[in-house]
């Protein structure tokens, strides 16, 4: 399991997670887990999140985007609000092939993942970053 699904497993309090899990869904789910959500993104991942987008949130996936933007927003020295899932290389200059590979090369550690050689040709979006997290 990688360290973004880690962590919401531990708030949620369950082992059984994947990207596609609603997390509304999750058994025990109460405000109080919404709330460790909220703060596990914001402090953990830097990815400040308003109640309203947090409401529209439906799945493990949808909260691993607002983590990963936060972080991409970072390395491209990008406002958050420049990129969503659909933002890839070559949609805002400071995507260029460079901060590319810094994706691929800070991501792994921060998230807990890898990039194997073979699939980062074909990862465009940031999307595809999540798409293709191999643990």
């Amino acid at each position: 399991m990688n360290k973004f699904l880690k962590s919401v497993a531990d708030v949620l309090e369950t082992d059984d997670l994947t990207l596609d899990t609603p997390f509304r869904e999750t058994e025990g789910w109460c405000s109080l887990k919404a709330f460790g959500l909220l703060v596990l993104l914001e402090n953990d991942w830097g990815a400040p999140t308003a109640i309203e987008k947090f409401m529209a949130l439906k799945t493990v996936r949808d909260l691993l985007r607002e983590a990963f933007i936060a972080f991409a927003a970072g390395v491209l020295k990008v406002p958050r609000e420049k990129l969503s899932g659909t933002t890839g290389m070559g949609d805002i200059p400071e995507w260029d092939s460079v901060n590319h590979l810094r994706l691929v090369m800070e991501a792994e550690p921060r998230f807990g993942v890898a990039y194997p050689l073979e699939k980062i040709p074909s990862i465009k979006t940031i999307d595809d970053f999540i798409h293709a997290f191999v643990v």
